[in-house]
């Protein structure tokens, strides 16, 4: 079974360590930090913060110097959603 990463464990992420995370979601086979790079405008040594500091809150894994996000798990029924349907559900429940 694949490893899910709990939706509150992001949430007590800075914004530019979400903002790595939800890069990295878009991509299901996983980015490079060469890739990242491309389409953050941060320096390189932040992002690799980031990434390492996403690692450890077991938001994202490295495989082959690749970085992938861990797919969240929510609290109904252990179904898993993205951040964006997240944030376009609080829209809807508004």
């Amino acid at each position: 079974m694949a490893q899910r990463a709990d939706s509150a464990a992001l949430n007590v992420q800075p914004r530019q360590r979400r903002q790595v995370y939800e890069e990295l979601a878009k991509v299901p086979a996983g980015r490079s930090v060469k890739e990242l790079l491309r389409d953050r405008d941060m320096p390189e040594s932040d992002l690799r913060e980031a990434l390492r500091k996403l690692d450890s809150a077991g938001l994202a894994q490295r495989v082959k110097g690749t970085w992938r996000a861990v797919p969240l798990e929510t609290d109904d029924h252990g179904s898993t959603t993205t951040e964006h349907e997240t944030k376009a559900g609080d829209l809807v429940g508004s």
